[in-house]
């Protein structure tokens, strides 16, 4: 892991509750009451007393059905949608040249998706999606499950406690404690290893852990390694050119470490250090690519590598004194991070233009910081839980590309798309949790500046100064507020409703790109710069109930919320210009270009019995609609259909389970699309889909135990919207096939631990 030296960054105060990693027969209903951090900026705080719609998926839950990945883990999550295009790319700019190379690109949450949602590792931020010309960089790449104790999904916009990018929603990935393992078999060491495989991409995976400690000191050090193929699909045409339909193939391989030291100073002070690495490899070729292409060339073939690599050190600091009479609570961090994505491109073919490559790489280096404190008191017989704090940030961010075919920077001659860029926030919060009585007050705001600072090339200077676009400076500040109110007439009936502001600065790819690929008849086209970018907006409002009902032997929990969004400026890569000639080549910026309104429903009941059964069930319901600079108002593609899951669970005791999860999702509307029609076609909307997984679990004693699975059972054909939108799909297509979802797979995973 390289170190940066003079490089500050952004910084957020999450740092780790513990919970155990092994729950079971009765103990599972304690767990309907969990303890979250996101909602709380990682105070914790009984989820149930959230005044916002928060969700937690748990390490045994991960485990237990083998999510290899986020989008296996937010399967079950209604409304919740991890974005992941299918792997066929072909030529060197648009959406084809990057379909599915940013593999798990993104979360999407109540209709919006990318950058305007936050990515929380351990409380310090994802690096940002990017994608230009033939790279796309994920977000789901920096990511792997098996570091995480839980995750936690914030629905509604997070700004008030986070800052830039929780314009909807927030997504908090917590790593797992040396006491989590410890507590398993409340021994001073434990060790595990656990091979798994996944028919779905035909892949191999293992993991190992080792853990040690005291009651002041403690460690671990977790591996993981995968290596598998291509996704597989309903397609069965396994041949050449545009019309194949089997997957095009591929192979990739990723390792992650983990490793944690936890010190316990005294009863109130803990200290932990963490440093965790991911490396994400893939390779592959594109037979759907070959054949006929523009200019009268022909391609003969198309290869791609990928290499996403992330390093993480955090050094976190935390007290917890409630006898202190002023602040009983506080949280500390700093953090560096290095994120560095490569990706290659080679066509091969005849033609003036060929052969041709890219090679393209995308960094992102952070350094961090800050606190937060929680102080109770009571004013006049009301109490008050006031939690505030600052965090202080700086990024670099560069990019650098080369290749040769159709572009003015060839050869070893490296050309930046944006200038490398020091880009700078810092943040202060405060939030006041006010309760009288029943009824809690709860006000919060938060104020950001941020200011992008680019270090621009000789080399970019004279491209951009020639076109009038020279690399400009851009900073900023808002405010972002909160008002949110809880009534809890009875554990069983707590109604709330809150307001919220959220606001994502523009990147500095989206304020200072340039490039161009002029001299081309019928393909000349440049992208500028665009310094007066305002952030994005939103305004949002939620109303909502929970309840929690305990009986005798059972328990149930229930939420359920309406929310309606108003965003503005969106910033969004537009043709100002130019109609791709020579003499006037279109000219695209990146610009506030339009606004949208979102609006929706969402339920969920979870409902436990002691005797081992556990119905579960939830959905989302979402509309919105993009009014574009012009007033004219189109679908927000970005909306995903109405989306159910129910799922039934017996597990009698801590021996075995079996459950079984019902996905459906409603057809996707043609008057939803943003361009109904692909050139003269109609444009392609998935149909509705119904599909049923299975689930079990066997312990044959205290150190081994085994999980089994088999997702789409009865082998549906169906095709996932948010995995296809963009693509610009035909509903006359020949080649549909190709883009549908997995069909039957099976996966099982063993677990030896002492």
């Amino acid at each position: 892991m390289k170190l940066c030296k003079n490089k500050l960054a952004l910084a957020t105060v999450l740092v780790l509750q513990q919970w155990p990693v092994h729950q079971a027969g009765a103990q599972q209903i304690a767990k309907l009451d969990e303890i979250t951090v996101t909602s709380t900026r990682g105070l914790g705080g009984d989820i149930n007393r959230a005044a916002a719609t928060v969700s937690v998926v748990t390490a045994e839950e991960i485990e237990q059905q083998n999510a290899k990945d986020i989008k296996d883990a937010l399967r079950y999550e209604p409304g919740v949608e991890v974005r992941r295009s299918v792997a066929r790319t072909s030529g060197i700019s648009g959406a084809s040249a990057t379909a599915g190379r940013g593999g798990n690109e993104g979360i999407t949450i109540r209709g919006l998706d990318g950058n305007r949602v936050l990515l929380l590792e351990d409380g310090v931020p994802v690096p940002r999606a990017f994608s230009v010309g033939t790279l796309s960089a994920g977000r789901g790449s920096y990511l792997n499950t098996d570091l995480y104790q839980r995750i936690e999904v914030l629905r509604g916009p997070a700004s008030s406690m986070y800052g830039s990018d929780g314009l909807t929603g927030a997504v908090n990935f917590v790593i797992k404690d040396p006491q989590d393992y410890l507590n398993i078999f409340n021994k001073s060491t434990y060790f595990s290893v656990r091979p798994s495989y996944d028919s779905v991409d035909n892949s191999f995976g293992a993991s190992g852990t080792f853990a040690v400690g005291g009651e002041r000191w403690q460690g671990m050090v977790l591996l993981n390694a995968r290596h598998g193929k291509e996704t597989d699909n309903k397609g069965d045409r396994d041949i050449t050119g545009t019309n194949r339909t089997a997957p095009d193939p591929l192979t990739y391989d990723t390792q992650s470490m983990l490793g944690r030291v936890v010190f316990r100073a005294t009863a109130n002070d803990v200290f932990k250090w963490t440093l965790a690495t991911t490396e994400n490899k893939t390779s592959g070729s594109s037979p759907s690519a070959i054949g006929p292409a523009a200019g009268g060339t022909f391609v003969t073939g198309y290869q791609t590598t990928s290499k996403v690599q992330s390093d993480r050190f955090t050094f976190a600091y935390e007290r917890d004194d409630a006898d202190n009479p002023v602040v009983q609570k506080i949280r500390a961090n700093v953090f560096y991070r290095d994120a560095n994505t490569n990706q290659y491109t080679f066509e091969s073919g005849t033609g003036a233009t060929r052969p041709r490559f890219r090679d393209v790489t995308y960094k992102d280096q952070a350094i961090g910081g800050g606190v937060m404190a929680e102080s109770s008191f009571n004013v006049g017989g009301i109490k008050n839980q006031l939690m505030y704090g600052f965090d202080v940030s700086r990024s670099q961010l560069s990019q650098q590309a080369t290749g040769t075919g159709w572009t003015t920077c060839t050869g070893t001659q490296y050309c930046e798309l944006f200038p490398k860029t020091n880009y700078s926030i810092f943040g202060a919060y405060v939030q006041d949790d006010i309760r009288i009585g029943k009824l809690s007050i709860i006000p919060g705001l938060r104020y950001d500046s941020y200011e992008l600072d680019p270090k621009a090339s000789a080399r970019y200077d004279a491209q951009a100064n020639a076109n009038g676009q020279p690399a400009a400076r851009s900073k900023d500040n808002a405010l972002s507020p909160r008002l949110a109110f809880l009534y809890e007439v009875t554990p069983a009936f707590v109604p709330y409703a809150q307001y919220a502001r959220g606001f994502r600065a523009p990147s500095p790819q989206e304020v200072n790109s340039y490039f161009n690929n002029v001299g081309v008849p019928g393909g000349s086209y440049m992208q500028i710069a665009n310094p007066n970018l305002k952030a994005e907006t939103s305004n949002s409002y939620e109303i909502g109930l929970r309840g929690k009902i305990d009986l005798a032997n059972s328990r149930v929990r229930y939420s359920a919320a309406a929310f309606a969004g108003r965003y503005k400026n969106f910033i969004e890569l537009v043709q100002i210009g130019g109609n791709f000639q020579v003499a006037t080549p279109a000219i695209n910026q990146y610009i506030n270009s339009s606004r949208a309104n979102i609006h929706g429903v969402e339920a969920r009941v979870d409902w436990r019995w002691n005797a081992g059964w556990t119905l579960r069930g939830g959905f989302a319901y979402t509309q919105g609609d993009s009014i574009n600079r012009n007033g004219v108002k189109t679908g927000l593609d970005t909306v995903a259909p109405l989306s159910v899951v129910t799922g039934l669970r017996y597990e009698p005791n801590q021996t075995w389970f079996v459950q079984g999860d019902l996905v459906y999702a409603a057809a996707k509307k043609r008057s939803d699309l943003a361009n109904p029609n692909v050139g003269t076609q109609p444009a392609f909307a998935p149909s509705s889909f119904a599909i049923l997984d299975v689930f079990s679990g066997y312990r044959v004693n205290k150190n081994v135990s085994f999980n089994a699975g088999i997702r789409n059972l009865f082998d549906r054909k169906y095709w996932v919207w948010n995995d296809i939108r963009g693509l610009g799909l035909a509903s006359t297509a020949t080649n549909l096939d190709a883009y549908t979802s997995p069909g039957r797979s099976f996966n099982v995973s063993m677990k030896i631990e002492y």
